[in-house]
């Protein structure tokens, strides 16, 4: 298993997905830390220099909040951030919060809409879809189902279910970007494996792939059985690394073989190969 872990992390940090390389250290420096150390040590500092580089472009962006929250991952990494740098990126990210607050304390009045300006003002983050004129995520009329949920989670911001069901809802309607803000939410009240499982699908709608496995590994932390997660995380790797893929669809299948989750993960199977012994 060890080997496995040590060998998957080299071949995502090859390929650019660093995040997800540190991921599988961590995992095998639990089983033998002072081998490991050396090499998930080399991943972060190179996680971090890439984090900054992001950090910069999202600061190009007119994004500084994003910007922000990256630095402060660099800093979690054990990486070096100037100091001046992040001040100024606070004080144009508060200047931008208030915008957006007095955006969104009354997003009914916009029908969810947010006007494309806006959205490239607040959400301005590389791999989000663009938004063209005939886009059904711009619908200038708010279902009304969906606002009967929103409003039931206005009045109950702190409750987990509400929450929850609004960030579902949002998504099944196709605001898929604003049920991935709402999802982020609804986990700073309660981290569970259904929340989880719902932000790496979103995040794999918007073309996050890192951030996705993420979620969706944190999902199988909270409940090691959850088919759904396997599954998606064989999609994942299926076009990353194969042997990973591999892995995670065979545990998908083996927990229950009868479902329609574990027909879905065959079928990724047979796409990475003709024949597999499942």
């Amino acid at each position: 298993m060890k080997e496995f872990l040590i060998r998957t992390s080299k071949k995502l940090k090859e390929k650019g997905f660093l995040r997800l390389s540190i991921w599988f250290l961590k995992k095998a420096q639990k089983l033998n830390g002072k081998e490991v150390e050396r090499l998930l040590q080399e991943h972060k500092n190179d996680y971090a220099k890439c984090l900054k580089k992001k950090a910069r472009d999202y600061e190009k962006k007119g994004d500084p909040t994003e910007a922000l929250i990256l630095l402060e991952r660099v800093k979690e990494l054990g990486g070096e951030v100037d100091e001046e740098w992040e001040e100024g990126l606070r004080l144009k990210s508060r200047k931008q919060k208030s915008f957006e607050t007095k955006l969104l304390l009354n997003p009914a009045s916009i029908g969810f809409n947010f006007a494309r300006s806006y959205r490239k003002q607040l959400f301005s983050i590389s791999g989000t879809p663009s938004f063209s004129d005939e886009d059904d995520s711009s619908r200038k009329v708010i279902p009304p189902e969906l606002l009967k949920v929103w409003k039931k989670a206005v009045k109950s911001s702190q409750d987990y279910e509400k929450q929850y069901r609004l960030a579902v809802n949002m998504a099944i309607y196709g605001y898929i970007w604003e049920a991935k803000i709402q999802g982020e939410k609804t986990e700073e009240i309660k981290k569970t494996t259904e929340i989880e499982l719902l932000l790496g699908i979103l995040n794999m709608d918007l073309g996050e792939k890192e951030k996705a496995a993420e979620k969706l590994m944190y999902a199988l932390e909270l409940d090691p059985k959850n088919q759904e997660a396997y599954c998606h995380l064989g999609k994942i790797f299926s076009e990353i690394d194969e042997e990973t893929a591999i892995q995670y669809l065979r545990k998908c299948i083996e927990i229950d073989p009868t479902t329609e989750t574990a027909e879905n993960a065959i079928e990724i199977l047979e796409e990475i190969k003709d024949e597999i012994e499942v």
